[in-house]
């Protein structure tokens, strides 16, 4: 017996459960209904027993989205980037987790960005019908700036030559232009990659940049770290040349 839907059809609650009629039922299996039910993120709550042979669940479906709002982002095209991946659609319904996993792509979308202090906090205004509406306010904050970055480890070569190899820069208040003076993850990546491949073509075959991290020294300003460790050079021995006759 499945009450309490609406929109979500008898069968399809049925289709989700782990056991049929005539199955035999024990309290794991009862547990396993409710995740299974909980999983399809279609439900608000679920409850589950089992009375003379009846299997009874009782459920209550998550509101349907009206309409979707953001809130703080003048920019169309930063909007649309950071919300590209974002799983809630308008009239589709509400979830919780999904809603959650939704903000922390934005925000994981913004520090792509540079924007690694930005908040968003979600409203939820209540309609008519089981309906809802979500606004989502963006406050942005402002961006991470490079203020200095070093290299530590069995690095061989000076700062300044490195420092040129790299994509990213440190903050200048003259550099008004360049994106490069803000942290960037993907930017940072790059920046690993090339000082590999600088020392690999060098000899060092075997150097490890063993990692690249941000430490946060004022409010806003980070030191930009890569760890190098170049390893012994790596040269050729004796060379033969073989040729055919």
């Amino acid at each position: 017996n499945v009450n309490g839907n609406i929109r979500v059809s008898e069968e399809t609650i049925i289709s989700f459960l782990p056991v049929k009629i005539n199955d035999p039922i024990n309290q794991n299996d009862l547990n396993d209904i409710l995740k299974n039910l909980y999983d399809t993120n279609f439900f608000s709550n679920v409850s589950v027993k089992f009375v003379n042979q009846n299997l009874i669940i009782d459920v209550i479906e998550n509101p349907i989205i009206q309409k979707i709002t953001y809130k703080g982002i003048k920019s169309d095209k930063l909007l649309e980037d950071i919300t590209k991946d974002v799983n809630l659609i308008e009239r589709s319904s509400y979830s919780k987790n999904l809603s959650e996993n939704d903000i922390l792509k934005m925000l994981n979308n913004l520090k792509k960005r540079s924007y690694y202090f930005s908040k968003i906090n979600l409203i939820i205004e209540n309609l008519d019908d089981n309906k809802i509406n979500l606004i989502y306010n963006i406050s942005l904050g402002e961006k991470a700036k490079i203020k200095k970055i070093t290299f530590l480890g069995d690095k061989v070569y000076k700062e300044s030559e490195l420092k040129s190899l790299i994509l990213s820069e440190e903050y200048r208040f003259w550099k008004l232009i360049s994106q490069k003076k803000y942290l960037n993850e993907e930017l940072i990546s790059f920046d690993a990659r090339l000082l590999k491949n600088f020392f690999i073509n060098k000899g060092f075959y075997n150097v490890e940049i063993s990692s690249s991290n941000a430490k946060l020294i004022n409010e806003n300003e980070f030191e930009l770290i890569f760890n190098i460790n170049a390893g012994e050079k790596i040269y050729f021995g004796d060379l033969s040349l073989n040729l055919p006759i």
